[in-house]
């Protein structure tokens, strides 16, 4: 029998994928942008305004990502709810509080009391400490009573400050400014003691006065010392506000935590508790802004 060419029929051909024919099309259509704009996306990727914006999603990045694992390990049963309330009723509980309790009365005292705590305590550390570092009479004399006293603890300093002050603002703000202060001293004690000695010996040979030899040839050279410990000085003025008014006061955050975590109330405790962690993150930042204002010189890869 001769051969026949056979065709397939209409019924027998493959059948089209309509998606993949609008695939290939788009694909068409969409590579030669895609290649012309490639040069463009690789510059705004290697530019500056590109380097900060990841920096500043990486920063923030991170706290949304720990607010959703929370959110989701608490509604889903990961974490006890009844402990660790979602942030979204937290969220709801701090709007509540805001409207109904005075939350934001409470926050602005508490901050008044962290502000002064932190410049009562950390101006006259940074000037003792930078006596101490200049001046080594002054460091043997002092050292072993800052030895004594630094280790014991802020909490067990309470009550001899209440019996020589009183129950009053007064004590709450020594007991808030104790933190900063022996932070702030030792911060810039090690860090005089570290500037090189050739500095001052040519400003003594100018006949440099001494607030001179302070303001303007020993503090520059220490300040990004300062700083990092005005950051961790930060954390102790908190520390040490939350636990004073735990303890005596009946206004401001930490009076809030403890009353709410008193009745068992842990969802308006956790506010509270949001709301601290807020604030001291604000200042934390505002902290970070201030160092690259005051030492422009650092570079950013120290920062």
């Amino acid at each position: 029998m001769a051969d026949r060419l056979i065709t397939p029929s209409s019924d027998h051909a493959p059948a089209v994928n309509p998606r993949r024919t609008i695939a290939a099309r788009a694909f068409k259509w969409f590579a030669p942008a895609a290649e012309r704009l490639r040069p463009i996306v690789s510059r705004v990727r290697d530019s500056v305004a590109w380097a900060r914006t990841k920096w500043f999603l990486l920063r923030f990045g991170s706290p949304i990502v720990l607010f959703g694992l929370w959110e989701i390990g608490a509604r889903n049963g990961f974490l006890d709810a009844r402990v660790l309330p979602p942030p979204t009723k937290v969220a709801v509980t701090i709007w509540d509080m805001i409207q109904n309790d005075q939350l934001l009365e409470h926050t602005g005292i508490t901050t008044a009391r962290f502000l002064v705590g932190m410049v009562v305590g950390t101006i006259p550390g940074v000037l003792l400490g930078m006596t101490m570092g200049l001046f080594r009479p002054v460091r043997v004399v002092l050292n072993p009573l800052i030895a004594i006293l630094y280790p014991i603890p802020r909490i067990a300093l309470f009550p001899l400050v209440l019996i020589l002050v009183g129950l009053n603002e007064t004590s709450n703000m020594i007991m808030i400014a104790i933190g900063p202060f022996f932070t702030m001293l030792i911060t810039a004690m090690a860090a005089v003691i570290n500037v090189e000695p050739i500095y001052r010996d040519v400003a003594k040979n100018f006949g440099v006065k001494p607030r001179h030899l302070y303001f303007t040839v020993t503090l520059p050279a220490v300040l990004p010392a300062l700083m990092a410990g005005l950051l961790v000085s930060l954390g102790l003025a908190l520390l040490g506000t939350v636990a004073v008014e735990f303890l005596v006061s009946t206004h401001g955050l930490g009076f809030v935590i403890w009353n709410a975590w008193s009745v068992l109330s842990l969802s308006r405790s956790m506010a509270g508790l949001v709301v601290a962690a807020i604030l001291g993150a604000a200042c934390y930042l505002l902290m970070d802004w201030l160092e690259r204002w005051v030492t422009p010189w650092q570079s950013p890869a120290k920062r």
